[in-house]
Order: C-alpha cells, then sequence, then structure tokens
C-alpha cells in the first residue's frame, strides 16, 4: 500500500508497472494452484481480432506476453479485414460453448471492410466469459451496484490504483473527465459505488476548471493532449491520467512523444499521487484483464466441484384401473422437452444434439469438462435367467431409478441398451420397461430411435462388401493393376494413406514413397491372399429373418465363379455393436476397429480391418454413434440409451460412455443405475469380467431381480409362450422379490444403507406386476 501525503513538493507517482508486476505474481500464484489441485487446469483467454491495425497488434502481443508469464493458455483469433459480421459472431459462438475457454476479448476498433456493428458483437460475448466488461448486463449490473459481474479492466484498474493511493473515497469528492462507454461512464458509477461524490464532465460541460479544483480525486480520459493544467488542481489531489496521446518533439529521434491528458510536470508540482503517461493506467488495463480471466476460470472450476443437487421437473403419474398396456399408458402421457432435461441434470447446450424435441446425443466433450468431478455410485440390476417373456430387469431398472430421482429427490439416471427390432417384432416386444417405469416416448425408444443400429448394419456390411471385393479384384487382376487401383495417381502424384502406412510398417517395408517400392514389395502391399474358406464375417440386418441363416453369395455371373456360403446375422450380435459398447472415444472406438480378424490367409495369418484399408470408411459411419442418447421415463428423470450387444454373444451391456458420463453428471452422492443383459449368469458375468475390467469401474451395489414365474420354471414348471396362452399358474398375480447385495469398498458404507432403504420402500409400491 503506498501511504498518502506529498514529499518535496512533488507528487508519489503511482507505478501502474510496479503495481501490475505485484498483481501478476499474486495470479501466477493462483493459478499454479488450481493446476495443482484440479488436474493441470488451465485459465483459458481467446482474443478476437479483426484486421491489421499496428495499435492493436501491440496491445495483442501484451496481452498474450502477460498471459503466458501468468499461466494462462490463450489463443489468438487473427481474423482478414474480408470477414462479415456474422462470421465473428458464428466464432464467438463456438467460443462460448467452448468450456475450456474462460475468458474472450474482442480487440477493438474493428479493422473490417464490411459493415459491423461492434455493439452486436460485443454482446454476443456470453456475459460469464466477458472479461473486457463490455457486455449490456454487466454494464447494468455495474450502473446499480451489482458487482458480481465482470468490470471493465480500465475503469477496474483505474480502482486499484485509487485504492493504492490509501485515499479514502468515502465522501471523497471525485470528477471524471469524460463519458465513454468503457472508461469515463464506468469509472463514475465504480466511485460512485464506492462512497465517493462524483461529478461527470464532458465536453459540453462548463466550467470544468472551477469543477476540477474542488476535487480530492480526478480521473481524467477526454482524449486532449495536456488538457488538465497544474493551476486547476486542488492542492494534494489524487491525479489518474487515462489519456495517452502522441505529440510533436524534435528532440526524440522519432520526433514525437507520449502524453497523457494532464500537464505532468505542472499537476505533479501540486498532487499528492499521479499516474505517468505511459507506465501508469496502461500496464493495470493488462493486469486486470489477466484478474478477471482467472476469476472466470475459478468461477468455471467452483461450479464444477460444488455438489449440484438437480431440481428436475417432474410429471405425476396418471394412474388407470385396470392397468392398461403398455403403449396406451405411453400414449396417454406427455413428456419434458429434452432441452429442458439436459438443462437440469447439468448438461449445456453445446454438448447436445437435438433429435426433435423428446431425444438428443450427449457429445463426449462433456466428459473433458467434467473431468474433476466426483464419480456417483454405481448400480447394476440383472436378474436370474429368464423366461421367454423376459423377466423384469428393465422395469426395474426405470422403475429404481424413477423412485431415486423423483420420489427422493436424489440425482440418478438409468443406463440402458437400445432396443434390436428383432426382439420387438418378436415374441418379447420392446425393451423400454413396463406399466409405469419405462423409457418415454416407448415407440420412438423401441424402433430407429437416433439410428446407431442402423449406422453399426452399414458399417459392418461396407466391411462384408470390402472383403469380397478384395478378393474379386486380387483374383481377377495383376499385381501392378491391383497397386494402381489401391495407390492411384492424383494429378500425376501417388501417396499413400495412413492405413496403408500402417500396412508397409506391418510388412517391414520402411518406404514412405509409392513409386519406390519393388515388384515384390508391390506384390505383398496390394495382395492379402485371403483363405476364402476362413472368412468370419457375417452380414448383419436388424430383423428376425430366418431365411437369410444361410446363403450362398456370387452367383452373378460377373463375379467370375467366386461363389461361397455365409450367413447373416442379426446386427446387435455384430462384433462392431460390440466394439461400439466397450469404445470410450472416437479413437479408441477406430484403434479396435483396425484390429478386427475377419479372416486368415493362405499362411495362416490374420487379415484385419486395417489390412483391409477399410478403418477409415468404417470409423466415419459411427461417429454419431459413439455419442449416447438422452432420453427420459414417464416421470420425467434421465435415461441414457445406448448401443444393444446381445449377452449370449457379446457382453450384453449397454455402453461404457454412457455410465461414465452419468457418473460424473450425478455428483459424488448420485446414482447410475445400468443393467445386463438375459440372466445374471451371462450378463452380470460378462459386465464384471468384460466390461468393469475396460472401463475400471466397479458397482457399488447390484440389484438381482427375481420372479415367481422364472423360480417355476426352473423349478421343471411348464414352458411359458405367451401371457395370452400361458398355463394358469403363470396368469395369477406375482410380485418382484428384490435381493440386493452390496459390494464394499470400505467400512462403513452409509450409501449402502440410503439404497437399501429406497429399494425396499419403493419397489413394493412402483414394481408391482400383473400377468393378465
Amino acid at each position: 500500500m503506498v501511504e498518502g501525503g506529498k514529499i518535496c513538493g512533488m507528487a508519489k507517482i503511482l507505478s501502474g508497472v510496479s503495481i501490475s508486476k505485484e498483481i501478476r505474481a499474486t495470479l501466477r500464484d493462483e493459478v499454479g494452484q488450481l493446476e495443482r489441485e484440479f488436474n493441470g487446469y488451465k485459465p483459458g483467454l481467446a482474443i478476437i481480432q479483426v484486421g491489421n491495425r499496428n495499435d492493436s497488434n501491440v496491445y495483442i502481443r501484451m496481452k498474450i506476453k502477460a498471459a503466458e508469464e501468468i499461466g494462462i493458455k490463450s489463443e489468438h483469433y487473427h481474423l482478414p479485414k474480408s470477414v462479415n459480421e456474422f462470421e465473428i459472431l458464428n466464432l464467438i459462438k463456438r467460443l462460448n460453448n467452448d468450456v475450456f475457454v474462460h475468458g474472450i476479448i474482442v480487440q477493438m476498433p474493428l479493422d473490417s471492410d464490411n459493415d459491423i456493428n461492434s455493439n452486436r458483437v460485443t454482446d454476443a460475448v456470453s456475459p460469464e466469459k466477458d472479461v473486457d466488461g463490455l457486455h449490456t448486463i454487466n454494464e447494468g449490473k455495474l450502473a446499480i451496484g451489482d458487482m458480481s459481474g465482470f468490470i471493465p479492466c480500465t475503469p477496474k484498474g483505474v480502482l486499484e490504483l485509487i485504492i493504492r493511493s490509501g485515499i479514502n473515497l468515502f465522501g471523497a469528492t471525485a470528477v471524471v473527465l469524460g463519458r465513454s462507454k468503457i472508461l469515463g461512464t464506468p469509472v463514475a458509477e465504480l466511485l460512485k459505488w464506492h462512497n465517493a461524490t462524483v461529478t461527470v464532465c464532458h465536453s459540453k460541460t462548463k466550467n470544468i476548471e472551477q469543477i476540477v479544483s474542488q476535487a480530492d480525486l480526478v480521473v481524467v480520459a477526454i482524449g486532449q493532449p495536456l488538457y488538465v493544467r497544474g493551476s486547476w488542481i486542488k492542492s494534494g489531489a489524487v491525479i489518474i491520467d487515462c489519456g495517452i496521446n502522441s505529440v510533436e518533439d524534435k528532440s526524440k529521434q522519432s520526433g514525437q512523444r507520449l502524453v497523457g491528458d494532464v500537464h505532468y510536470e505542472e499537476a505533479s508540482k501540486i498532487a499528492s499521487y499521479i499516474t505517468p503517461v505511459p507506465g501508469g493506467v496502461g500496464p493495470m488495463t493488462v493486469a486486470m484483464l489477466m484478474k478477471n480471466t482467472v476469476l472466470s476460470a475459478q468461477s468455471a472450476i467452483k461450479n464444477i466441484t460444488t455438489k449440484r443437487e438437480w431440481n428436475l421437473s417432474s410429471f405425476p403419474l396418471k394412474i388407470m384401473r385396470p392397468i392398461p398396456s403398455d403403449i396406451e399408458i405411453a400414449r396417454a402421457h406427455i413428456c419434458k422437452d429434452i432441452r429442458d432435461l439436459a438443462n437440469e441434470i447439468g448438461l449445456h447446450s453445446s454438448e447436445i444434439s437435438l433429435y426433435g424435441n423428446t431425444k438428443a446425443k450427449i457429445d463426449l466433450s462433456v466428459l473433458k469438462r467434467l473431468a474433476n468431478h466426483s464419480n456417483g455410485k454405481y448400480v447394476l440390476v440383472t436378474g436370474i435367467t429368464p423366461t421367454s417373456l423376459g423377466e423384469g430387469k428393465s422395469t426395474t431398472t426405470i422403475g429404481l431409478v424413477q423412485a431415486l430421482a423423483i420420489h427422493k429427490k436424489r440425482n440418478a439416471v438409468a443406463c440402458v441398451r437400445q432396443p434390436s427390432q428383432g426382439p420387438t417384432f418378436g415374441i418379447k416386444g420392446g425393451a423400454a420397461g413396463g406399466g409405469y417405469s419405462q423409457v418415454f416416448p416407448m415407440e420412438e425408444f423401441n424402433l430407429h430411435l437416433t439410428g446407431d443400429i442402423h449406422a453399426v448394419t452399414a458399417a459392418n456390411n461396407l466391411l462384408a462388401a470390402h472383403i469380397d471385393a478384395r478378393c474379386f479384384h486380387e483374383f481377377t487382376q495383376t499385381d501392378l493393376a491391383l497397386y494402381n487401383r489401391l495407390v492411384p495417381k492424383i494429378k500425376n502424384t501417388r501417396k499413400f494413406s495412413g492405413t496403408q502406412l500402417r500396412r508397409l510398417k506391418k510388412l517391414k517395408i520402411d518406404k514412405s514413397d509409392p513409386d519406390t517400392l519393388t515388384e515384390d514389395e508391390i506384390k505383398n502391399f496390394s495382395r492379402l491372399n485371403i483363405d476364402r474358406n476362413t472368412i468370419s464375417w457375417n452380414r448383419v440386418i436388424d430383423v428376425n429373418d430366418r431365411f437369410l441363416r444361410k446363403i450362398t453369395i456370387g452367383e452373378s455371373p460377373t463375379e467370375k465363379g467366386l461363389i461361397r456360403k455365409t450367413c447373416f446375422d442379426i446386427t446387435v450380435a455384430s462384433e462392431i455393436m460390440a466394439i461400439l459398447a466397450l469404445a470410450t472415444s472416437l479413437a479408441d472406438l477406430k484403434e479396435r476397429l483396425s484390429r478386427i480378424i475377419v479372416a486368415q490367409d493362405v499362411n495362416g495369418n490374420d487379415v484385419t480391418v486395417d489390412d483391409l484399408g477399410a478403418t477409415g470408411s468404417l470409423t466415419v459411419l459411427l461417429r454419431d454413434s459413439i455419442n449416447p442418447t438422452l432420453m427420459q421415463t414417464l416421470e420425467g428423470s434421465p435415461v441414457m440409451v445406448h448401443t444393444g450387444p446381445f449377452a449370449n454373444i457379446a457382453h450384453g451391456c449397454s455402453s461404457i460412455v454412457a455410465d461414465l458420463i452419468g457418473l460424473k453428471l450425478v455428483g459424488e452422492n448420485g446414482f447410475v443405475v445400468t443393467e445386463a443383459g438375459f440372466g445374471s449368469d451371462i450378463g452380470m458375468e460378462k459386465f464384471f469380467n468384460i466390461k468393469c475390467r475396460y472401463s475400471g469401474c466397479l458397482p457399488n451395489a447390484v440389484v438381482l431381480v427375481t420372479t415367481v414365474r422364472a423360480l417355476k420354471v426352473h423349478g421343471n414348471g411348464s414352458t411359458v409362450v405367451s401371457k395370452q396362452s400361458g398355463k394358469s399358474e403363470y396368469s395369477t398375480v406375482w410380485f418382484y422379490i428384490i435381493i440386493s447385495y452390496y459390494i464394499y469398498y470400505c467400512s462403513n458404507n452409509t450409501t449402502a444403507v440410503v439404497t437399501i432403504a429406497v429399494i425396499l420402500k419403493f419397489f413394493s409400491i412402483l414394481l408391482i406386476v400383473e400377468f393378465h
């Protein structure tokens, strides 16, 4: 703190250079603490510049240098003069949605060839990221004395300098010369809300000299060099000079020097404190910009790490007697807009892609944003070996989440698989749950949803086409002709793709120029020599079409007699579906796809997707399918629907990424309820031995669904064929026996007690099922 008073008739210098250094050092420590405590977390600053003005270039270099010194990650978006307003607004929108950007500044003035509304541009920046403090909302907050928004950097720096001078603003007489939006007006508001008596003067004000002479504090931002003379100043006043002007000075090599709006030599003999030009307010502006950015980052991390309870809006169930069919129940209910549900559970608008108003894809970027969130409690629902009608695992899963989220007000989400159209159009029906515990809208859930199963079908069958086409071309073409097809000349230039370079490496051919391969190398590279009797990759379709269980392909005369027997599987039995459910990112999915073995060559070596060069095309088809789908229950609690591998041929669980997103969203005291397909001897066993090993997540609880009907079948009862034609012993009213057993990781597991209480209390009410 600088002490008040004058020394030898000369004002003390309020050095913005030295004060800003102290502020930057403090900010550097704060950023270092953020990095240590939150796994490398860094504040992010985006600087948007239009055109190439020299003064703007200087200011931006200063800001980038300061950010680097403090540890702030800055990004400079340098747009050409030809840019239009729409392009600028689109960039700002993208940065607003980027969770790793905490501050956005638009360097003014905009040096554009086009007419751009600067007010519209500054107001496009999110108020939470408006570290320049120029958004109308932040200006409005300052005007009414609400300091929760961002204060413009130069006025904030001015206030810091005034505080450092030791002047007591309470009741002090302050004069502000200038009323600009970015300086004069916000400075006046700041001083007013710090209890000074403020007068604002401008070009139309009369008797400025007299007004200034009464002031204990003078802030000058009028834009006229050496405007305020020493004779105007009250003895012992504090002078803050915000001006910077270039005037002629033949003694300087450049012929010019920088001066402020105050006549420094005269004023410094009268004032108690004065800011120099340069070296006064300027460095403080940059320091305050950095401070606002760090504050924004600290606020963002606080929002991430603070315990957050959802405030879900819910729809009371309208119970009808007798209980109608599932589809009648679904059609009698309404659902909330999926955007509202996403907002309620903490998803940003940039993290969802809407598919109408009832479902949305969740982008995996949410996992990066919530990386520092604690995981919630993980609950698995499974069952004993079911009958052909199913035994209610999905109903139990949905009912439990409705009980937790809607009735117990705990953060809870259900993670379930997307049903295949095979069982949907077969005897079992859909997999949306049942009665008043089902995913909504049930018809969309059970049919196409967001097209993930269709994407798997397309990718699977594309790979099958790749295999047969490769066999055909190798059979009908010479080595060189085949090589020319694989590495064609485009504008007289050949270039290996990334996949082809990996194949060369596998063949131990250390070359990257396609024109340098020898005849033997061309042959080895081009020919996979697939043994057609070992092809294990089948085509798929997502319906039960029994006549495709064994087929013959290649019957057309154009296929040169390359006839072989193969078959169609159901889509959810595809290895691609199993891989999709286990992938943790698009890059991980691509790597897993590349390693799929489709056949062996004539020497018994494995032939992979990467050998075929199909990795990229399969990944592109599945790029949206890696994102889980957000839906809701009848009561309005969240459900994540993703992937659908069967448990008799794969692991039978929904995706790892859906569970991981759910665990982050619910927070430390929330619950993710996921299910394993078929019975505990298939789905649950594979959940633990496959899914848990890849995800690294172990459940805190397992709910085992058991029905009297299933127990009777297990005890040599008569076969269950349908709800309508079943034996009388299966047509009476039965109830679910819920067995919960807990896997403890520590001695005092209060969560287990809470969950047991919830299950006992609500399953007795919600999960009664009538078989008519």
